[in-house]
């Protein structure tokens, strides 16, 4: 088990710590491994990759405090979203009032211990919310940025995220002012929650925070392999049908094909790991023999 396992959140979050609040994701995670060592299928913690559409692992991780399934396959990641949103077989659940309420209540952050000394810091109109030091070259526009920074001016704060170094902080400062960049422990959600416009990524899960609060969002992506975000088979969507959300997120997040399972919001959870795997593995059988996954070189020796 990996979600929770100290070497590998080590090795991917530094000194943070995981919010008490994803702690009910270890039966789900626990759950979901011993069903899919029963399919033959291969897991994989927080990690994308394209492999074959009879793909060989799973891949899974938490987003919002929920627990997310996602086949490392780019066309069945969207698919199962589509196919989730125009299922009507299932229980319509109120997850945007349940993401709402996580950033009402405090308990949205993904990690312990957040500066909660705002006072400093007074909330603007717009907020751009940044991935951490490993990615914000590459997944975000600089140019996107320059144009938010000279379109806002003081009215834009730019978010970094906890895993940023004081380095990449520094040059932050000094392209857009020292004045404008926020403190990578501050809690971001307190921002979220007031500004009237959220700049973020497909790499990000407060895109979805941002719609459940009623908030405009927009990307600050890279074009070139976007569809290689974390998140982007859920993030396109926000971004797109945004002025639906509400509707969009609801719908789509409770059937059981989306892939997200709420132990807070579904006491029966299990049943909804059991439909959506069964549901993956249909749609992956069907595609057994369709292309052949080898090594040339070996054939040819």
């Amino acid at each position: 088990m990996e979600m929770f396992n100290p070497k590998v959140l080590k090795q991917r979050i530094g000194h943070l710590k995981k919010s008490k609040t994803l702690d009910p994701l270890k039966e789900v995670e626990k759950y979901f491994l011993s069903k899919i060592k029963d399919l033959g299928i291969e897991s994989s913690y927080d990690v994308l990759a394209q492999e074959m559409p009879y793909f060989r692992t799973m891949g899974y991780t938490s987003y919002a405090t929920c627990f997310l399934f996602q086949p490392l396959n780019v066309q069945f990641r969207s698919q199962q979203m589509r196919d989730a949103w125009d299922d009507q077989d299932h229980e319509i659940k109120d997850f945007a009032s349940y993401f709402k309420d996580n950033v009402n209540q405090k308990l949205a952050n993904k990690y312990q211990d957040r500066d909660q000394d705002t006072e400093k810091y007074p909330v603007r109109e717009y907020l751009v919310v940044l991935p951490g030091s490993n990615k914000i070259k590459d997944k975000t526009c600089l140019n996107k940025l320059k144009h938010i920074h000279k379109t806002h001016g003081d009215k834009v704060w730019f978010k970094p995220h906890p895993i940023t170094t004081h380095k990449v902080i520094g040059e932050l400062k000094d392209i857009f002012g020292e004045d404008n960049i926020l403190p990578r422990d501050i809690d971001m959600y307190h921002y979220l929650k007031f500004s009237l416009k959220i700049y973020t990524t497909h790499i990000s899960e407060s895109a979805m925070y941002g719609v459940a609060l009623g908030k405009e969002i927009e990307p600050i992506d890279v074009m070139n392999g976007i569809e290689m975000g974390s998140f982007y088979s859920i993030n396109r969507f926000l971004f797109e049908y945004q002025e639906n959300g509400i509707e969009w997120i609801n719908k789509t997040l409770s059937s059981p094909k989306s892939g997200f399972v709420c132990p807070a919001l579904d006491q029966n959870w299990r049943e909804t790991v059991d439909t959506y795997l069964d549901y993956i593995q249909q749609r992956r059988l069907k595609f057994k023999s369709w292309y052949i996954d080898q090594n040339p070189k070996k054939e040819m020796k």
